[in-house]
């Protein structure tokens, strides 16, 4: 029961941190999203001479692309931290699963061997009654023959005396 209980609060908890964790998901690709507007707006931005691109604009285009790169690293750690837990979490229950299992198979086991007992204490008593009624059987017989001599003493002893 109280495992059965813990599988419940486990799956409750987990669909929240679910939750939770897709928000840092969806907070962190926002964030992204944002990273790159800079960036396509530094690629539009041409500040040099002739209409090109300065030195500066290069470089802050760079540095808007080490941005970019920083959060997709952060993104694919997460990702790959919100795997790893739901990984953990179907071994989990997976694993109380089998324990359920495992449990219900030496419940069987138990109540087949009750069974297996209860089967020979019935088969004992039939036999005792067999045994019993064979006895019964047998006194029967005694009390019929000791009843047919009685008669039979007592009809020859009429037959006697006449």
């Amino acid at each position: 029961m109280r495992k059965i209980v813990f599988c419940l609060l486990a799956t409750v908890f987990s669909v929240g941190f679910a939750a939770a964790q897709s928000a840092d998901l969806g907070r962190l690709l926002q964030e992204r999203d944002q990273l790159y507007h800079q960036y396509d707006s530094l690629g539009r931005e041409k500040n040099a001479l002739f209409g090109g691109r300065s030195k500066k604009d290069l470089q802050n285009m760079i540095l808007a692309l080490q941005r970019i790169i920083t959060k997709d690293n952060e993104i694919i750690r997460e990702v790959r931290r919100t795997s790893y837990q739901k990984e953990n979490n179907y071994f989990g229950q997976s694993r109380a699963s089998s324990d359920r299992i495992y449990d219900l198979e030496s419940q069987v086991a138990g109540l087949t061997s009750q069974l297996k007992r209860r089967n020979n204490e019935l088969a004992d008593q039939q036999a005792a009654t067999s045994d019993l009624l064979g006895s019964m059987r047998k006194l029967q017989i005694g009390v019929m023959l000791l009843t047919a001599v009685i008669v039979g003493g007592a009809y020859y002893m009429y037959r006697k005396r006449k």
